[in-house]
């Protein structure tokens, strides 16, 4: 999964980043590493600290030792299905005790607001939709 380096043709804030970039792809068992991921689980070293410090994403992923997306997020793994984005709504309203609003989907969610927007045009339809095949929370 994650290679070693040769860390020693780094500077120490190069290192810091590059650790917190494996640990993060260890922790999620994967060897490709979304800038969203790490924004969402980083401990140290801000997303813009990392263009800043490597010039790209891109960069900072290859001195890790982690396989890099391609510039046009073609090749981003499997597509999320339906359903996966469906239960995500579920399991959100049961975790903050309402229909979660963009802004949940976002700080909260498996997956950003996006792939609902791209499928069903908006969350409301989303939700709808995924009350009427998993049942609604708060009728249980």
């Amino acid at each position: 999964m994650v290679r070693k380096m040769d860390t020693e043709q780094y500077t120490p804030a190069q290192n810091e980043i590059i650790a917190e970039i494996q640990r993060i792809a260890k922790m999620l068992g994967v060897d490709r590493l979304s800038q969203r991921e790490f924004d969402k689980h980083h401990q140290v070293s801000a997303l813009t600290t990392v263009g800043n410090t490597f010039g790209s994403w891109n960069r900072a992923v290859v001195a890790a030792g982690l396989d890099p997306y391609p510039p046009d997020g073609s090749e981003r793994g499997p597509k999320i299905s339906d359903e996966e984005l469906l239960e995500e709504i579920v399991h959100l309203h049961q975790e903050i005790g309402k229909s979660p609003s963009e802004r949940n989907i976002n700080a909260l969610g498996k997956y950003s607001i996006k792939p609902y927007r791209d499928r069903w045009g908006t969350l409301a339809k989303a939700c709808e939709i995924a009350y009427s095949r998993f049942g609604h929370p708060d009728d249980s």
